[in-house]
């Protein structure tokens, strides 16, 4: 069974070689490496289409392309799927590792459960690749998956509206990012992937082991500011039984106000008016969802200066 391990790359040579040089590291060694390149204005990074040049006539595990045009985060996750040819696919962040055990671990069930999405706990790290303990304890509790034990997942739906499922520790199976392709808006696109994909009645699996590494800096590609007006206008409409509405409710309204907020800087008035009328609009805040609703008869540069 081959596993594509995806790396969309844009400007950070040093940091891909540590991506790639973690997956060469890795004890199961059924995989192959897709690296995809988006250009800067100026054309592709030179070096890094030279040093991918090289890898790839030094090892045939490892296959790049570079795009034509830049199509950001999102669109390249989408270039590196279509590109990919293993059963299942995990996209990580150039600035991103794995731990030699990663693959091991997340395939050792697969013969046996055949799930969807496999992904397991991970660590922040710096800048440097030093693991920031507090950090990495404190987003465990926040995102759910400290006490979270090994094996299927009894609810996969719940699980992924409390946003428990990490993208850049995830290996999914492709057929299913071909089925529910990546937004190129935004530039945090899994949520809902992953809800679709447990609405419809995907099989998740855990395992609790932190054998990936996230890198937390100011140059991260998702550190430019959520588009949380554009998540949560993908996210309402996915249908989820009933019995989930409140907790989808949860997630949604808490990003409601500040995604409304998004659209008056931007004059979207449709989105934001649909946000404003959408029933996941937190209910207790009606005083501030008239005030937003005069901000879009406001010009854009007033409506700015009050927000």
């Amino acid at each position: 069974m081959l596993v594509s391990i995806c790396i969309p790359t844009y400007s950070r040579l040093d940091y891909l070689k540590e991506a790639v040089h973690s997956v060469f590291a890795q004890t199961f060694r059924d995989f192959e490496i897709c690296v995809s390149l988006d250009p800067k204005p100026s054309g592709p990074d030179q070096e890094i289409e030279s040093w991918c040049r090289k890898t790839a006539q030094e090892n045939l595990s490892f296959r790049y392309l570079v795009n034509e045009k830049n199509v950001g985060l999102s669109g390249n996750w989408n270039v590196l799927a279509n590109m990919a040819k293993g059963d299942y696919v995990i996209i990580i962040g150039d600035d991103d590792s794995l731990e030699p055990q990663y693959l091991e671990n997340v395939t050792k069930n697969i013969g046996r459960y055949h799930p969807d999405v496999v992904f397991t706990d991970q660590n922040f790290i710096d800048s440097d690749a030093k693991i920031l303990d507090e950090l990495t304890e404190e987003m465990s509790a926040v995102y759910f998956r400290k006490g979270l034990q090994s094996g299927l997942l009894s609810d996969p739906v719940e699980t992924v509206l409390r946003n428990t499922v990490p993208m850049s520790s995830s290996i999914i199976r492709r057929e299913l990012i071909l089925k529910y392709p990546y937004d190129p808006s935004l530039n945090t696109p899994e949520l809902e992937v992953f809800l679709k994909i447990a609405a419809s009645g995907g099989v998740f699996e855990y395992v609790a082991r932190r054998v990936a590494n996230y890198r937390v800096h100011p140059g991260s590609a998702t550190s430019g500011g959520l588009k949380l007006h554009y998540m949560l206008r993908n996210i309402i409409p996915v249908e989820v039984h009933e019995k989930y509405e409140n907790l989808k409710y949860e997630l949604i309204s808490s990003k409601m106000i500040p995604a409304v907020n998004i659209c008056i800087r931007e004059g979207n008035i449709s989105l934001g008016k649909t946000l404003l009328g959408s029933k996941y609009y937190p209910s207790d805040k009606n005083h501030l969802k008239m005030i937003q609703k005069l901000l879009f008869y406001c010009p854009t540069f007033i409506a700015k200066k009050i927000i």
